[in-house]
């Protein structure tokens, strides 16, 4: 019915403040789904009438709806014969509103050419009647009401509309951030998503494979909306070591199987059940940065001198010399630079030295050293010849998905629906606000003019809400000035984007997500208690882990999912627990994400012990258990102010500072310190022994 809702803490937040406002109309600025209106009409005991404003049509029609109006969308003219079994849906306010819902799901199929699409729509057309009759039941059950709605600028809603003493509640969409998840453009640079525009070039592929054919094309593709927003994200981390930020509902391209046979089973599968459903994704590309170096520049000039590219059945990407130093300097630097380099003498005599590879390395090639004349070329050439084939593609198990809470990201929607992400194939829809894009593009509705909202109009909207006797702003980033007007820090999870509560009274808070926690079913080591002679590790549930982290990790430490999470017991009491997430920064590289000991024993060095149980052989199996690859060492971060860390710093076999850093990347301490060492080098058996010649005597 309604997308979004407020978390509960915000909720009460927001009743709290409701109840020092006048008993007068509610005004609500940039309604979105309507949350805050759903909120205060929640509120027990809440009489007063509440009034929204927004701009897009998704919420104008459910704005005009609550508000009783009629609503003013008709299919666009040359949309009618293709849409024409939607017209008896369109008769009422109620009706067109619940067409307008379920159009949000089946409109992105409508118009495209495929199998798949001409399929989804005779479904939906099918289903139709029983899915709006629901739709319609749902719309009548609602008792939330508004006295009116603004179809327009939040900034003419302020000043013309609202009255000036009337209390005003919003929580408008003002962002701080962009991601650095780069895709690839058609010039063959790897940019930032956040840094793309509308009408910006990227390389593509089919959404699906064309009609008849069983693998999908290259394709070029064009930007057409590049916005930002603050949505649930999760990191995929797979088995290479490559780790990507996304949104839950971001969709791969990935197989069920590991099988070279499985191109026609392929399918989007959205970031949160790739685990479940299809766990291998599709590196198309390796990545590149440009190469910047003398040589570098040497080779672009030869290429664009001599050189040529052939797209085709056998892509070729090659330069033409004749036998010599300056041949044998062309073959060096290729091969310095990654690239596998033939050679094949010509009748001519002369020397053609091609890129092996195929297509995907003519492309790195191209976009490492940069030839321009070259690249101009490759944008002149058929590249939707091209079969996006198996033997150029790269099948990556996913190995863990980490949820991260709330992040800003930004919402990307391209001509063909696809992308190239990191290397990997992705699809820009999922996202919410290309669900709505489709209403705009098939009807007509009296749909207001604005300006674009720039950091003035931002400052504009902030101080025409502060200009107010009663008034609630929530913002995405904290605002040094509004200080003396904070009310609150709402955190949705663990890991989410804070949401910053300004008001003109009411009483403070900061309010954090609470964690489910179970209990571990074995006792702890007892203050007094001598250690034992047994050491076992236990694999925990992530609300044991929780538990265990929530009462003995540091406070400062921001909690994260594990891939394997473990308590460490001797004789049958927990002494400490760790977690792993995959390998970070070398494929077979374990990094060590949580270690620490129970706190009220009389044992000084126990951190150590839980280090040492983590590096065990026993530790190792279960990891490679999980990841299904051989590991051979670990590494972790330690943030503090002295340049040793005390814990990883002495007394661990094999243990070594990798890197020294200053200051600490999290603004806190001093040291930020890269400690590692073998993974499966001792038994726990082994660890204990070693642990307790070297420091079992020492006591607090």
């Amino acid at each position: 019915m309604f997308h979004g809702s407020i978390p509960a803490d915000l909720r009460s937040i927001i009743y709290e403040h409701a109840d020092s406002w006048p008993d007068t109309d509610l005004y609500v600025g940039c309604s979105g789904n309507f949350t805050i209106e759903r909120t205060l009409h929640a509120r027990p005991g809440e009489h007063r009438t509440i009034h929204g404003n927004d701009v897009q049509a998704y919420s104008s029609a459910l704005g005009w709806w609550l508000a009783g109006r009629p609503l003013d969308y008709q299919l666009k003219e040359e949309h009618r014969d293709q849409l024409a079994w939607l017209e008896p849906y369109l008769t009422t306010p109620t009706h067109t509103l619940a067409t307008l819902m379920l159009g949000t799901r089946f409109l992105q199929y409508v118009g495209r050419s495929g199998v798949y699409y001409e399929r989804m729509v005779r479904a939906t057309i099918g289903q139709f009647p029983t899915m709006h009759a629901k739709t319609v039941a749902k719309l009548e059950a609602l008792t939330l009401r508004l006295g009116s709605y603004y179809c327009g600028d939040v900034r003419d809603y302020l000043r013309d509309v609202v009255p000036a003493d009337a209390p005003v509640a919003m929580f408008p969409p003002f962002y701080c951030l962009a991601p650095d998840e780069r895709l690839l453009t058609e010039d063959l640079r790897w940019v930032p998503c956040g840094e793309l525009r509308p009408g910006d070039r990227l390389l593509a592929f089919d959404e699906y494979p064309p009609d008849g054919m069983r693998l999908r094309r290259w394709r070029r593709s064009v930007v057409t909306r590049s916005e930002p927003a603050v949505k649930e994200c999760l990191r995929v981390h797979l088995a290479d070591g490559t780790s990507i930020v996304c949104t839950a509902d971001h969709p791969w391209l990935a197989d069920q199987y590991d099988s070279k046979t499985s191109g026609g089973k392929r399918r989007w599968v959205r970031a949160d059940q790739l685990l479940e459903k299809a766990p291998y994704v599709l590196r198309l590309l390796d990545t590149w940065e440009e190469a910047r170096t003398y040589e570098a520049g040497w080779l672009a000039g030869m290429f664009d001198g001599e050189g040529s590219i052939h797209i085709g059945q056998a892509s070729k990407l090659q330069l033409s010399q004749r036998p010599g130093p300056t041949a044998d300097k062309v073959i060096d630097l290729l091969k310095r630079h990654g690239f596998d380099a033939g050679a094949k003498l010509r009748p001519s005599g002369v020397l053609g030295i091609e890129v092996a590879g195929g297509f995907p390395t003519i492309l790195r090639a191209l976009g490492t050293l940069r030839p321009e004349r070259l690249i101009s070329r490759l944008a002149a050439l058929d590249i939707e010849q091209m079969s996006v084939r198996s033997r150029g593609n790269c099948r990556v198990r996913v190995v863990a998905v980490e949820p991260l809470g709330e992040r800003p990201i930004q919402s990307i929607t391209t001509t063909t629906g696809t992308y190239i992400g990191e290397g990997f194939a992705m699809h820009n829809t999922g996202d919410y606000e290309s669900q709505f894009a489709a209403i705009d593009h098939y009807f007509d509705w009296p749909a207001p003019t604005y300006n674009e909202l720039d950091e003035d109009g931002k400052e504009e909207i902030i101080a025409a809400v502060l200009d107010r006797p009663h008034w609630i702003l929530g913002l995405h980033i904290a605002r040094d000035e509004l200080r003396p007007w904070l009310r609150g820090v709402v955190q949705t999870s663990n890991r989410g984007l804070p949401i910053y509560v300004y008001a003109s009274s009411g009483p403070r808070r900061v309010v954090r997500p609470a964690q489910q926690v179970t209990p571990i079913l074995m006792p702890k080591i007892g203050p007094n208690e001598d250690l034992g002679d047994r050491m076992a590790i236990h694999v925990l549930t992530g609300g044991q882990f929780s538990a265990i982290r929530s009462q003995f990790m540091s406070k400062t430490i921001l909690p994260g999912s594990p891939l394997l999470a473990c308590g460490v017991s001797v004789d049958g009491r927990i002494i400490g627990a760790f977690a792993y997430l995959p390998p970070k920064y070398d494929p077979s590289t374990a990094y060590l994400m949580s270690d620490f000991p129970v706190s009220w024993t009389r044992y000084r060095r126990l951190a150590k012990l839980i280090v040492m149980a983590a590096a065990s052989r026993e530790a190792q199996l279960l990891l490679q258990r999980s990841l299904s690859k051989r590991l051979t060492a670990w590494s972790t971060t330690a943030f503090t102010n002295n340049p040793n860390s005390a814990k990883y710093g002495r007394g661990i076999p094999g243990v070594k500072l990798q890197k020294r850093s200053e200051p600490a990347a999290d603004g806190i301490h001093r040291y930020q310190l890269q400690y590692g060492g073998p993974l499966g080098g001792w038994t726990l058996d082994e660890a204990l022994t070693e642990w307790k010649r070297r420091h079992g005597k020492d006591t607090r």
